[in-house]
């Protein structure tokens, strides 16, 4: 009898110790309930874990995620979109429907106003499609699995909004770099300490932390990249690709593969700037969401590879060269305060700030909340 008043009680408390850690994971779509014990191991363990065990969003097939502008324009009224630009800028030409969210309250603001699986996709919009696919990447990593960027952002939308045509560059296209440069030995990871109990509830916390900090801060741009030598530079497309130039000093990592915990993670400096860059920066911005939850000093290079060899970009095949002719559009846009023309009914009415919040039902707000009780 003695033995069972002492087990009796350490069950219950082993049993409310594994349970108060289900995260409900990707809200909208594929509902299953990832599991995380609380936290016995540095944060930085148990965040990789609670992600591996989530999916592992940015090793996976489908990154980045993004639609085009001619998608989104189809489906006006079965997306809800997220424009993240400036009020000013919003109020002098949005698309219908889209309502506007400084970058630091999106997740407040889904949690609070918005039930995402009452839509097909959420899609995030900024200027060039940058700072919409940093956002995403981590809304992805949180678990909004119906989380999109608009590739090319509102430049591609309306070509009075263009800011990508005076952007690129061939200025370093005959400074390119061959050499292979092999990784370094493996290094500590960097340490996170935000006193959360949980994986669910440290990537909560550090997602919120990290978007507090303005995008525009996390870009560098191309003279800087080829002068700054404090850069651990990592070029994100295929070996093949960047035996035939890259920027020099420049580290290959293969994507969707190389930034495993068990492959080439721990080869990144936790104690240095690290530069990411891909052809056009928005499959960086995703990279750069990952590394920065992490605790890793991560920034992308502002244009990616368009803004200092263009040219070499369009005349290969697959290597993502921005042309203008293919690219922009010339799609309606909604001027003022309001998200919608009234004249306009799209189901994205819904998503305009009221002054009460918006109800959700129980078992919503847990997949939005991805809670760790």
């Amino acid at each position: 009898m003695k033995y069972k008043n002492i087990i009796l009680p350490f069950i219950i408390i082993t049993a409310i110790f594994s349970s108060s850690c289900e995260r409900y994971y990707n809200p909208g779509l594929n509902i299953r309930i990832v599991k995380e014990d609380t936290v016995r191991i540095p944060e930085i363990e148990a965040l990789l874990k609670y992600l591996g065990n989530s999916g592992d969003y940015i090793n996976s097939k489908g990154v980045p995620n993004m639609v085009s502008v001619e998608d989104v324009y189809e489906n006006l009224g079965n997306y809800y979109l997220v424009d993240l630009r400036s009020h000013k800028d919003y109020v002098k030409g949005h698309i219908n429907g889209a309502v506007n969210i400084r970058t630091e309250e999106i997740i407040d603001y889904l949690e609070d106003y918005v039930s995402p699986s009452s839509y097909e996709k959420i899609i995030v919009i900024c200027y060039t499609g940058q700072s919409a696919s940093y956002v995403t990447g981590i809304l992805r990593l949180m678990g909004y699995s119906n989380s999109y960027a608009m590739k090319y952002g509102m430049s591609a939308w309306n070509r009075t909004l263009d800011q990508w045509s005076s952007n690129i560059s061939n200025k370093y296209a005959n400074k390119l770099e061959t050499k292979f440069n092999y990784k370094g030995k493996r290094t500590e990871l960097p340490q996170i300490n935000t006193g959360a109990i949980c994986g669910a509830e440290i990537l909560e916390s550090r997602a919120k932390t990290v978007l507090n900090t303005p995008f525009d801060r996390l870009k560098i741009d191309a003279d800087r990249a080829f002068s700054d030598t404090s850069f651990f530079i990592l070029n994100y497309w295929p070996q093949e690709k960047y035996e035939r130039g890259h920027i020099p000093g420049a580290y290959q990592y293969t994507p969707k593969e190389d930034l495993k915990e068990s492959a080439f993670l721990s080869t990144l400096p936790n104690d240095k700037k690290i530069l990411v860059y891909c052809y056009t920066g928005q499959n960086a911005a995703f990279t750069i969401a990952y590394l920065r939850l992490l605790g890793y000093n991560a920034f992308t290079l502002d244009f990616g590879a368009n803004s200092f060899m263009h040219t070499v970009l369009t005349t290969r095949k697959n290597w993502h060269g921005f042309v203008a002719s293919s690219k922009l559009n010339d799609f309606p846009l909604i001027t003022g305060e309001e998200p919608t023309d009234k004249k306009i009914n799209v189901a994205n009415t819904n998503g305009e700030k009221s002054k009460q919040k918006k109800k959700i039902i129980k078992r919503a707000k847990k997949e939005v909340e991805g809670g760790c009780g």
